[in-house]
């Protein structure tokens, strides 16, 4: 529990005291579209026993800490830090960095012990989170998208 709340305070530091290079609304959409995914993902993982945090198929809160201390404020980072105007391999190597980043710090939570896998193991994690950080980036621009048809 120490290492889930020293995290909630250095993400949220970090979300906090960063250069904010985007609008109110873009983090706003960004995350509540990250926390919609990540809901449907772990309805998915509690059907099929996937893994789960603190305790199987229950939301406590516990549990709320890790969705709403971790989740907003690294949806804030990835989207803030993305170089939107880069190469194709500066894009790539981002999302890499970010994917690297979470599966060790998934590592770390499973070894203190406020996230558990069952059958899931850390490189489905690893191969999946390239593909939805991707999903957040292409939501940010449907997200302006719609906002310059306005």
């Amino acid at each position: 529990m120490i290492a889930l709340v020293i995290s909630i305070f250095i993400f949220n530091l970090a979300a906090f005291l960063m250069k904010k290079k985007l609008l109110p609304y873009e983090y706003y959409a960004s995350i509540l579209f990250g926390l919609l995914v990540s809901e449907i993902a772990d309805r998915f993982t509690d059907k099929y026993n996937w893994y789960y945090f603190f305790e199987p198929y229950f939301i406590e809160g516990k549990t709320l800490l890790v969705l709403f201390g971790i989740y907003p404020a690294a949806t804030m980072l990835i989207i803030n830090w993305y170089p939107y105007h880069g190469s194709k391999k500066a894009k790539i190597f981002y999302l890499l960095f970010w994917s690297i980043f979470s599966t060790f710090y998934e590592w770390i939570a499973l070894k203190a012990n406020f996230l558990h896998h069952n059958t899931w193991n850390l490189w489905y994690s690893a191969i999946l989170y390239p593909f939805l950080y991707g999903m957040l980036i292409w939501h940010l621009k449907f997200i302006r998208w719609l906002t310059s048809k306005s």
